[in-house]
């Protein structure tokens, strides 16, 4: 479901206004200006300088091998020793440790967070989180949404969640699939800024776990091309230069994108245009899914990213410098416990849309430790044995840009938040300057 929260946004949600709910390596030593509401926004630190238009991929090789085990190598301390031959470690821009900072929901459960600067209060971030489902054979699955703002490295909901106002409905779905009937939502609910607007989409039971698109009062499904899947829910949307939304519907075993129209109908895939490129691109780069186990999926929205520096007043954006990036994950699944790998990827945002370059390493969240019973899966807390050595689950739901006023547009020198869920049962999340997702990119255009 997708919902375009601006006008219509406000209306709704004037009541929870009045009731204090608006829906509405090391660390970095630099200066974050105040922010204000600006249209074009200062970043929130000054990157390193010595990042270029397209990031080096000085000695990246075929990647031909499984992408990073599960498993970790644990030290005499109980803590995980990273390969940093096999991830790039990501450090929080503004916690005093470098680790991810966790979300506080007051006196609610929730994972798969995702993360917006308020509009209008420039001291805090609008939260929506998945509630933690109880064990009930039937039941619905919330949303819950709350104004956040940071104290002591954590942050932390003003008030008590609410419920997002988004009324679920009741699922069709038959054979293998029944089981979804039961789980009616909407769930994953994602919050994002498009280039005018903040919207949110999230999965529901209207058309077995497609996509829908909707304001508040009608609801219109967000088509694909065909062939369709009995389960359709990794979608992202993303816009070109000139302002037309597309959804890109599958990454693997090609991709699929199309332009939608208002209504939410879809036009034929473009993707074919582009499929040498981009087949020969993933072939080198991307971790190849080659056991039952495993599998690669899309995994959050997109933003536009223009390959220079806000702070360089040469810096100009055209269709050959911005791109649209978004995250994938690598997932595999050993003893009954995922594990999700997350790589970035860079495509043109104009025509033909074509793949510009793939993360050669996963991204390692600093604070990501070994799956124990302090990881907290409710899922686990009845087992008497947890699976041995392996890493915690962090599934990245979302990347946004954390400066107040920037909406999908930014640079290399600005900083996102990447918010995730951990083992399906916290919420936590990172802020990390552009540039490092962007450090081991292995570019399309070198290949032959």
């Amino acid at each position: 479901m997708m919902i375009r929260a601006y006008k219509a946004l406000i209306a709704i949600v004037a009541p929870i206004l009045v009731l204090g709910l608006l829906l509405s390596s090391k660390r970095r030593r630099v200066a974050i200006p105040v922010e204000q509401p600006v249209d074009n926004p200062k970043p929130d630190n000054n990157a390193p300088a010595s990042q270029s238009l397209d990031p080096p991929n000085e000695g990246i090789a075929n990647v031909d091998i499984l992408a990073p085990s599960h498993l970790l190598t644990i030290d005499d301390d109980g803590q995980p020793v990273i390969d940093t031959s096999a991830y790039r470690i990501l450090h929080s821009n503004s916690t005093a440790t470098g680790t991810y900072f966790p979300i506080h929901l007051g006196g609610s459960a929730g994972f798969n967070p995702t993360i917006i600067p308020h509009p209008t209060k420039f001291d805090a971030w609008i939260v929506i989180v998945q509630q933690i489902p109880n064990k009930s054979p039937v039941g619905h699955s919330l949303p819950l949404i709350c104004n956040a703002g940071f104290m002591n490295d954590v942050l932390i909901c003003m008030a008590e969640p609410a419920v997002l106002p988004v009324k679920a409905t009741r699922g069709n779905c038959e054979d293998e699939l029944a089981h979804f009937n039961f789980e009616y939502g909407p769930r994953d609910a994602r919050l994002f800024y498009g280039p005018v607007a903040p919207y949110l989409n999230a999965v529901d039971d209207y058309r077995i776990e497609a996509v829908l698109a909707k304001d508040f009062t009608e609801p219109t499904e967000l088509q694909r091309p065909p062939p369709y899947k009995g389960v359709e829910k990794n979608f992202f949307v993303f816009w070109d230069t000139v302002g037309n939304i597309h959804a890109h519907s599958e990454i693997v075993p090609q991709r699929v994108f199309s332009r939608i129209g208002p209504d939410g109908s879809s036009g034929p895939d473009l993707a074919p245009v582009t499929v040498d490129n981009d087949s020969r691109c993933m072939a080198r780069y991307m971790p190849p899914a080659m056991l039952d186990t495993s599998a690669v999926q899309q995994a959050t929205n997109s933003l536009a990213i223009t390959l220079c520096m806000r702070s360089d007043p040469d810096c100009m954006p055209t269709d050959k410098n911005t791109f649209i990036l978004a995250l994938f994950h690598y997932k595999t699944n050993f003893d009954g416990h995922g594990v999700y790998e997350p790589y970035a990827m860079l495509f043109q945002q104009s025509e033909p849309f074509a793949l510009h370059g793939i993360s050669a390493k996963p991204f390692w969240i600093s604070g990501r430790s070994k799956f124990s019973r302090l990881s907290g899966n409710v899922h686990w807390q009845d087992s008497d044995a947890l699976p041995e050595n392996h890493s915690e689950m962090f599934y990245i739901r979302s990347i946004n840009w954390r400066a107040h006023g920037q909406k999908y547009h930014g640079y290399m020198d600005d900083i996102l938040f990447l918010a995730f869920g951990i083992e399906q049962s916290r919420s936590g999340a990172i802020d990390v300057v552009a540039a490092d997702l962007l450090q081991d990119l292995g570019l399309c255009s070198e290949l032959k």
